[in-house]
């Protein structure tokens, strides 16, 4: 059985010529440089994310190997000493690029950022950074988050998992075995065999599953990643070892350059569209597999013992951490999108800086013999210190944000109620004669640090999956006047706090309710994945059987995101025609009970970063984040076209002269932020369309009668 395992490698910490697996090396130097060139140049390289299955693969080989030797030798697994080795490996390198990125952030980077960055400092901290990236890709109004600094530890929140969760695993089984074989000797290789066939079986299926019904967690799950790892652990428990005929040796030197081919593919063949880890991770992982599993004794150990490429192998994990904050902070820094010649700088640099990471902090913790006799209390007790400093960074982060963010929305609030003449929409910037208060030139409500928590999305008035129709009432629910249905998607709620002061106001009812990227249509929408698709067609066929069931409707009331998830032309239909046939289809169910519908024209689409862009002025209101009118109304939503055809029965509220004026759109009207995020407008915005929302209301019905 002793033969059942590789020979050691550097994963036993011991720094052997002789032990180094250079195929390995080299491995690690392609695996960072794709994931690198990815970064910076995502379209020359589409599919260079698959470097860090490539990583996932090698660690699930290595460890697995450590693990299982270790059992070999002396039935059992010191989990103390593992771990500590594995803290000493990891951290002091990670908690430095952490803490000198969470700093930049402080100097470099607007407030508007703060709160997304302090939250994945922590995240990242405490490796859960996949986790938080899973929740942010479940929640739709997290989904557009701006590019983090941190964002790839989620990578290595799920490696740290996976050291954390596979001793565990290994000693329970093989306590579990004894048990029943009654003390008599345990066949720990072929035991972990049999565990990592299942964690593989069970992993991919699930991965699949997922992939296809929620990408977005998918992608960043340890549930969907595991079975990368297992199954480069399993290569590590093959009785293989080195070919002693030539036969032997060509077959290991053709399926391993075969492992190399399949992982050139994958940066050709696979690209940012296409549903990922699910079975298109089967290319590269089987192809790192066979490389970890027959790579020894063969050409490829020249290529990984070729200093450029051994040193890169070296110091991946380093460049791995400083490669991507410095790729989303530099514009903070120099003022300006990354040109090439920049990003050239920052593919050297990352280099350097991790050549200098690995010299004076990854190997001095890992290799000296001092620190190496630490005992493993010891280390736990300095990372937890460790931890709690950096950590700290975040909170205080968080914690200065809280302050500002507070008094800031104090302030929104006394202008909010106070009698502020053209605030917001009162500018009608895009009438003959726009309304000017230069009391308001330098007023910014909210401030763009709040922007993303001005929002006026309710869980009760929104779909909580699987196309369940949920909705809320908003004013009386007896004893109206008239009553209303909101259907659409976040860009209808986004005037549920209008809607609810409008109701209060006239004694009307309006009923909401909503769907992520999803509104009322019968055209399919597109969707990254089935589940989602199947997810908004049941909520749509739910909107519909409620309308057709209600008898005291006035009017429906509808917009949508002309950007979001739009309708996709098939069999010689356009997109545009797909679109409007869909809004007509889906109208007509109420129209035809003669009930109106009123439709709200989607408002324009700001310039991409306006937070953040607004955020980085002082004094007066300037014109450097606005866009021309042109570009922001350019979307098509199809609404005009589709209530033209309908007939009398559905009219259009277009509050674009509202938003623009006759050449732009500003990101600041009347002292108002515009909007949240990329596509989203804010709440206190919307407050101010509240007069304008009920007289185009009241007209729409005067001209459905």
């Amino acid at each position: 059985m002793q033969n059942a395992v590789p020979a050691p490698t550097p994963a036993d910490d011991r720094r052997s010529r002789d032990a180094t697996r250079w195929d390995v090396q080299g491995l690690r130097a392609f695996a960072v440089l794709a994931v690198v060139l990815y970064h910076l140049w995502p379209n020359r390289l589409p599919g260079g994310f698959i470097g860090v299955d490539v990583f996932f693969v090698i660690s699930g080989y290595l460890i697995t190997g450590h693990l299982v030797r270790e059992l070999l030798s002396s039935g059992r697994i010191a989990l103390g000493r593992f771990w500590a080795r594995r803290a000493l490996r990891l951290l002091p390198a990670a908690f430095l690029a952490i803490a000198a990125t969470g700093v930049t952030v402080l100097l470099a980077v607007p407030n508007a950022l703060w709160g997304q960055y302090g939250r994945q400092l922590i995240a990242s901290t405490v490796y859960l950074q996949n986790w938080q990236l899973a929740a942010d890709a479940v929640d739709y109004l997290a989904s557009d988050n701006d590019p983090s600094p941190f964002q790839h530890f989620w990578s290595l929140s799920v490696e740290e998992q996976f050291y954390i969760a596979l001793p565990l695993v290994l000693i329970t089984v093989v306590g579990l075995v004894r048990v029943v074989r009654r003390g008599r000797g345990v066949p720990a290789a072929a035991v972990a065999r049999v565990v990592l066939v299942v964690v593989v079986v069970v992993s991919l299926a699930w991965s699949v599953l997922q992939t296809e019904s929620s990408p977005g967690v998918a992608y960043f799950s340890t549930a969907t990643r595991a079975w990368e790892f297992a199954l480069g652990g399993l290569a590590a428990t093959l009785p293989i070892g080195v070919a002693s005929s030539r036969a032997g040796t060509f077959v290991r030197i053709m399926a391993t350059w075969a492992g190399l081919a399949l992982l050139l593919a994958s940066l050709w063949v696979l690209d940012g569209d296409t549903p990922f880890p699910g079975s298109a991770a089967v290319l590269p992982v089987v192809g790192a597999t066979l490389v970890v599993l027959l790579g020894a004794g063969t050409p490829l150990e020249s290529v990984g013992r070729w200093f450029p490429v051994a040193h890169l192998g070296r110091t991946s994990y380093a460049i791995y951490l400083w490669h991507w904050p410095a790729i989303v902070l530099a514009p903070f820094v120099i003022g300006h999108d990354l040109a090439a010649v920049d990003k050239v700088v920052i593919l050297v640099g990352s280099v350097l800086v991790g050549t200098l990471s690995t010299l004076l902090v990854e190997e001095p913790f890992r290799f000296a013999r001092r620190v190496r006799l630490w005992r493993p209390r010891r280390v736990a007790v300095i990372g937890f210190c460790a931890t709690l400093v950096v950590v700290g960074l975040g909170a205080g982060t968080l914690t200065t944000l809280q302050v500002q963010q507070t008094q800031a929305a104090e302030a929104a609030r006394r202008l909010e109620r106070g009698d502020v003449r053209c605030f917001g929409a009162a500018a009608e910037i895009g009438s003959a004669d726009p309304c000017v208060n230069p009391a308001l030139r330098s007023v910014r409500v909210p401030t763009a640090a709040n922007a993303r928590r001005d929002d006026a999305n309710r869980g009760e008035c929104w779909s909580a999956g699987g196309g369940q129709f949920t909705r809320c009432t908003l004013g009386p629910k007896t004893g109206y006047e008239k009553r209303f249905l909101a259907l659409g998607d976040s860009h209808s709620n986004s005037f549920i706090d209008v809607y609810e002061r409008i109701a209060k106001a006239n004694n009307w009812r309006i009923d909401v309710a909503g769907h992520p990227s999803c509104y009322f249509t019968k055209a399919e929408q597109s969707a990254p994945s089935a589940g989602l698709r199947a997810s908004c067609a049941a909520w749509k066929q739910h909107a519909e059987d409620y309308v057709s069931q209600q008898d005291d409707l006035t009017a429906l009331l509808v917009t949508h995101s002309a950007t979001s998830r739009p309708v996709l032309g098939e069999g010689g239909v356009s997109a545009e025609e797909a679109t409007v046939d869909g809004l007509v289809d889906a109208w007509r169910t109420a129209t035809e009970q003669g009930v109106p519908v009123i439709a709200i024209r989607d408002n324009p689409v700001p310039e991409p970063g306006t937070v953040t862009c607004v955020s980085e002025m002082q004094g007066p209101t300037t014109t450097a984040c606005d866009r021309s009118r042109e570009t922001a109304t350019a979307p098509f939503d199809g609404q005009q076209e589709a209530a033209d055809r309908v007939g009398r029965l559905a009219q259009v509220i277009d509050f674009t002269d509202l938003y623009c004026d006759d050449r732009t759109c500003p990101a600041v009207i009347g002292g108002v932020l515009v909007y949240r995020d990329k596509t989203h407008i804010t709440t206190t915005f919307a407050k101010t369309l509240q007069p304008y929302l009920v007289r185009g209301i009241e007209d729409a019905l005067r001209r459905a009668e």
